[in-house]
């Protein structure tokens, strides 16, 4: 996995003009109906083929994808759809230098049945790039990221050789939300001697870990049981991100996706 990640930031300016001509259209009181859904998934995703219920929403729409890798080919993944509800308005940011790495993309919109651009895994970057150069650390760690410690028992983990710069390895355990949809996870992976552990963070969706490192190979085999409190942890800055930063939405003239890519 590559040390420098951009940011494409994706602020309205013109592009409110545009899409405020498209939902002026609105039906003034009536209610919005909007696509409702939300599922967890251990590998990729496809909604093409399902049949999405519907809701009315007495604002607008939104739909959310949070996805967190072990970054060799194991990741765990959150996809929601439903009416928009929370803050209208804040920020997400990025930490380049942390582990494990992960991605979030919100959308929000205001006409019927517009939250249907998250269809598929392809709305995740991929998060488990092959080393430039092909080099590894020779350091050797379990791999592994579920919603339950079973589903990340070291008998159940595969055993990865790590990347060039990660030559310690990791485990830890935390919580996945998006908006009121949230499961526990739990992950063991390789990890940079820095050991940074941030997950995203926004008024809509939040990805928060504790864990720790260590060095020697296969090491990070000890329980994970251990359940997250977010309450109990110290509030962390977000990394591998996708989202608007500082998003004044004016959701009502929201047309198309709010957004920032990785």
């Amino acid at each position: 996995m590559g040390s420098s990640r951009s940011i494409l930031l994706c602020l309205f300016g013109a592009a409110l003009c545009l899409t405020g001509t498209r939902t002026s259209t609105s039906t003034g009181s009536q209610a919005l109906q909007c696509y409702s859904f939300e599922h967890i998934y251990s590998g990729p995703f496809d909604l093409s083929g399902k049949q999405l219920l519907t809701v009315s929403c007495s604002g607008r729409c939104f739909e959310a994808v949070s996805s967190l890798s072990t970054g060799y080919r194991s990741s765990v993944t959150l996809v929601k759809k439903g009416c928009w509800t929370g803050s209208p308005n804040g920020q997400m940011e990025v930490n380049q230098d942390s582990l494990p790495p992960d991605f979030s993309l919100v959308r929000g919109c205001a006409t019927h049945l517009c939250n249907v651009d998250i269809m598929n895994h392809d709305s995740i970057p991929n998060l488990s790039p092959a080393p430039d150069p092909p080099l590894l650390s020779g350091t050797e760690c379990y791999a592994c990221v579920g919603i339950s410690p079973e589903d990340c028992a070291p008998n159940k983990s595969r055993r990865v050789q790590c990347h060039q710069k990660e030559s310690v390895c990791f485990q830890g355990n935390g919580q996945m939300t998006i908006a009121n949809f949230s499961v526990p996870v739990y992950i063991r992976t390789c990890h940079r001697p820095s050991c940074t552990v941030m997950g995203t963070t926004s008024p809509w969706s939040d990805i928060d870990l504790q864990g720790f490192c260590c060095k020697g190979n296969l090491c990070n085999r000890d329980s994970v049981f251990e359940l997250f409190t977010s309450a109990a942890a110290t509030p962390q800055a977000p990394h591998f991100v996708v989202l608007l930063l500082t998003l004044p939405l004016l959701v009502g003239a929201l047309g198309g996706p709010l957004w920032l890519s990785s």
